[in-house]
């Protein structure tokens, strides 16, 4: 006789909340059968949903896009997926081999968090102080031969890519949305990684750009002309990612370093950036790249409303 798996139930520790759409059955909501297992990672086990990775995430990582955490003593049941288990959702939870109603994740109201892109101005010292820092973290070699053969097209890549961004911000003119959409396609799939090098980079720009504080909004519609690209240019990740970043929302910690920009908080600027750095073997420094690219491009600007706000100086 076949054993059959004894059904366990779990409580997320914390959850995105633009999953209820998912989970409630709207037009967001996967056909029957589509969900499954994508990967399986030491602290992170992926979910395909269409277009769309949902991830279940230990819990000593911070809240995601998409992402639904488990606490340290429930891990190892999610640990124990395997590429290509089935995948359920409910009203309110996600079960894994709901073809045996093996492991469901009960997702409460109370647990949910909302990531989403603060709308606050940061001053010209904030985003000087922010330049400083950023310009202080330094940059670990490539990890693999690859990844330094595609070092130095990803710095011409870059610079390509900003010299396009000053002339749409400086003329205004849509008509040069064209060559910022190619800069940033070229960058797409450079690199080495899960999410490679130049796709890292264009997330911390994109994730800035849809800030409006930062008055850089007439690069998003170029951006995302590129990001509509991705699905044959780089992983699936990748482009969950920089999606996600396109309409503000990322990894906590990167919420946090805007906000402390914002804020001109110097110490918790240092450790959100010292945070987002941790990502990945190289992801964390290559995001901070864009992001350095957007703090840059947003000081660049001449005209700058004066913040509501002075922020925390500490």
């Amino acid at each position: 006789m076949t054993p059959v798996a004894t059904p366990v139930a779990l409580r997320a520790h914390t959850w995105d909340a633009a999953l209820e759409e998912t989970l409630s059955g709207g037009s967001d909501a996967p056909a029957a059968g589509v969900a499954a297992v994508h990967s399986v990672h030491a602290r992170v086990v992926n979910i395909r949903c269409g277009a769309k990775l949902i991830a279940l995430a230990h819990g000593d990582l911070d809240d995601a896009p998409w992402t639904i955490r488990i606490i340290e003593h429930d891990w190892p049941m999610i640990a124990s997926a395997r590429v290509g288990d089935g995948v359920a959702f409910a009203a309110d939870a996600v079960v894994l081999r709901p073809e045996d109603d093996d492991l469901r994740i009960t997702l409460a109201p109370a647990d949910a968090v909302v990531l989403r892109a603060d709308t606050g101005i940061p001053s010209h010292e904030s985003l000087r102080l922010a330049l400083s820092v950023l310009d202080g973290m330094p940059s670990p070699a490539p990890a693999t031969p690859f990844g330094a053969l595609a070092a130095d097209a990803l710095i011409a890549g870059i610079r390509r890519l900003e010299a396009a961004a000053r002339g749409l911000l400086a003329s205004g003119d849509p008509a040069m949305n064209a060559p910022v959409a190619t800069a940033a396609e070229r960058l797409l799939g450079l690199g080495e990684g899960l999410t490679p090098s130049g796709d890292d980079v264009l997330t911390g720009l994109a994730f800035v750009c849809a800030h409006p504080g930062f008055h850089l909004a007439a690069l998003l519609p170029p951006l995302r002309a590129a990001a509509a690209t991705a699905d044959r240019r780089t992983t699936q990740l990748s482009e969950v990612t920089l999606r996600a970043a396109l309409t503000g929302r990322a990894r906590r910690r990167m919420h946090d370093l805007v906000d402390a920009v914002i804020a001109r908080a110097e110490r918790d600027l240092r450790t959100a950036v010292a945070k987002t750095a941790e990502i990945g073997h190289s992801s964390g420094h290559d995001i901070l790249t864009g992001i350095r690219l957007g703090m840059h491009l947003s000081a660049s600007t001449t005209i700058r409303p004066i913040p509501s706000d002075q922020g925390d100086h500490r």
